[in-house]
Formats: structure tokens, C-alpha cells, sequence
């Protein structure tokens, strides 16, 4: 091969290159060599190591301890009797004070007469009302209209009358008519002719109105 190398090509042979080159061959084959050897030792399985766990069991839980029994109360001493003692009959000497000052007495205030009473409210003086004086015989009825007995006309006035301290009739009004002019006409002509006994206030006579009814009613 050397001489192969050595014809072929007609610059001399580098024997350092060439050292080179057989020294990687070899190299190479070394390493091979020391993979084949080292390999089976790697493939080989590792061995397997099983370990069993026991579980945790949990501790017993204590029953709470039973509280201490209460102390008894204390008992209560018995209270010692009193002890009686003679009392001597022989009073306690006093002793011996002198007198207190005379204290002059301080002076009444003057005694003061009551005021009088108010006066209470004067009574109200009782009215009586106006009335007929029949003792006058000046009190006649009133005279019933022909016309209105031919038309069967019947009610009842109402008068109103002004009545004077003298007891005769100021003024006289109809306060109800019975209907008929004539029958109001009848009455207001027969009380003008009339006498009252007036009417009193404290006992004094005064002008007082009075109301009363008239009827006029016919006898069939």
C-alpha cells in the first residue's frame, strides 16, 4: 500500500500525516473494543427494592378525667350562748346637772282680724210672666166672622203681644196665621180690648212680651 501511495503520486510520502491517520484507526478500534466490554453491564436491570407501608393507626382518645367532687360546705360553728348576767338592783349613781337658764319666751306676733268674705253673686230676680186679669172682666172673647161660620172657616191664631207695666197691649202681631184674614182680623180686634196683669221682675212690674194661641173653632 506504502508503495501503491509511493507510485501514484510523485510528491514524496508525509510520514507524519500518515501516522496520524493509522493512530485514529487505532484509536477508533479501541473504543469499540471498550464499548462492547462496558455495554452489557449497563443494560443489565437494575434490581428492584419493595418496601411495605403500614398505615398510621391513630391513638386511642382518652376519656376526659371525671371533675373533682365538690368540697362539702363548711359547717357552721354553733354560736356560743350568751352569758347571763345578774343585773345589780342598785341604781346607777346620776349625775348631778345644773339647772337650765330661764329662756325669756319671744314675743306673739298681733293677731290679725280675718278679712270679710267676698260677697257672692246677687240672686237673679224671678220674672213672671204677663197674665189674663180675669178680676177686670175685660178679657171677652173675640166675636166669630158670620161670613166665615156661612164658609165653614176654622183655625188657630197665633198672637204675639207687647204687654205694658199698666198691663194693657203696646203692640199685638200675628206670629201664625190661622189661614183666614178674617178669623186673624177677629182675634188681633179682641185682645186690643183686653186687660193682663203684667209681668214682674223682682217684684216690680215691667213691659214683657207674651205668645199664646186662639182658636176659633165652630160648634157643629
Amino acid at each position: 500500500m506504502l508503495a501503491t501511495l509511493s507510485q501514484g503520486n510523485d510528491r514524496p510520502l508525509n510520514l507524519g500525516g500518515l501516522a496520524l491517520v493509522v493512530g485514529a484507526h487505532l484509536l477508533g478500534l479501541w473504543g469499540i473494543l471498550m464499548l462492547s466490554e462496558i455495554a452489557p453491564e449497563q443494560v443489565a436491570p437494575a434490581p428492584l427494592f419493595v418496601s411495605f407501608i403500614t398505615p398510621e393507626v391513630p391513638e386511642p382518645v382518652k376519656p376526659p378525667e371525671p371533675l373533682p367532687p365538690a368540697p362539702p360546705p363548711p359547717l357552721e360553728k354553733p354560736k356560743p350562748k350568751p352569758l347571763i348576767t345578774t343585773q345589780s338592783t342598785e341604781p346607777a349613781p346620776q349625775a348631778i346637772q345644773a339647772p337650765p337658764e330661764p329662756v325669756e319666751p319671744e314675743p306673739l306676733p298681733p293677731i290679725q282680724a280675718a278679712p270679710p268674705p267676698a260677697p257672692g253673686p246677687a240672686p237673679e230676680p224671678v220674672i213672671e210672666p204677663p197674665k189674663l186679669d180675669a178680676a177686670y172682666g175685660n178679657s171677652p172673647l173675640p166675636t166669630y166672622p158670620m161670613r166665615s161660620r156661612q164658609l165653614g172657616e176654622e183655625g188657630v191664631v197665633e198672637l204675639t203681644v207687647l204687654v205694658s207695666v199698666d198691663g194693657l197691649p203696646k203692640s199685638i202681631r200675628v206670629s201664625k196665621s190661622s189661614g183666614f184674614s178674617r178669623l186673624d182680623d177677629a182675634a188681633v180686634s179682641a185682645v186690643r180690648r183686653w186687660k193682663f196683669k203684667p209681668g214682674t221682675k223682682g217684684g216690680k212690674p215691667f213691659e214683657q212680651v207674651v205668645t199664646f194661641p186662639m182658636p176659633f173653632t165652630l160648634n157643629k
